[in-house]
């Protein structure tokens, strides 16, 4: 997947993300083929290889620039507290409903999960761990279970505000739930 920084190239990135996500409101994501969100996005297909490998890609391009924690918008990430990490995720997940339904919808939700898992990895790179054996466990059960929050969230229909889905977040992330 294209990184860098020419306006051209990122403007089509998100030309054809958009187009991706205006399909996915119209057919189920398997029926959708590239040139199908080439023609929607009104570029070649050359640019669209030159800047995905695949449609998953889109999908991944599009969490990774508009997630929470993501390097890219948030460099202080790991600075933040286990509650405004939870604060955070609850006002993500409300933001960003719309798109998390749709990812749903399609059974897409482990792309969210993947991307989570890299951005908690770069995050803890490096820290201090006192079982360094855990970080990975540690890593996947957090992304997991932001991901299976989010999904019950968007599947549930629910209007919760930020700060319930914070408190919940907190709760069972802590395992407070079983007390």
């Amino acid at each position: 997947m294209y990184c860098g920084t020419n306006k051209t190239a990122v403007a089509s990135q998100w030309q054809i993300t958009s187009a991706l996500l205006a399909l996915l409101s119209e057919m189920p994501y398997g029926e959708i083929s590239v040139s199908a969100i080439c023609k929607r996005a009104d570029v070649s297909r050359q640019t669209f290889y030159s800047l995905f490998q695949a449609k998953d890609n889109v999908i991944t391009f599009a969490l990774r620039n508009d997630c929470c924690y993501s390097q890219s918008t948030q460099p202080d990430c790991c600075e933040h507290s286990f509650r405004q990490m939870c604060a955070g995720f609850g006002q993500y997940i409300v933001r960003h409903a719309d798109i998390l339904r749709v990812l749903a919808a399609h059974d897409l939700m482990p792309l969210l999960r993947c991307v989570l898992r890299e951005d908690f990895s770069r995050c803890l790179s490096g820290t201090r761990c006192t079982h360094p054996a855990l970080e990975p466990y540690v890593i996947d059960f957090i992304a997991a279970g932001i991901t299976s929050i989010a999904e019950t969230y968007v599947r549930s229909g629910q209007d919760a505000d930020p700060a319930a889905l914070e408190e919940i977040i907190y709760l069972l992330m802590r395992g407070e739930y079983y007390r």
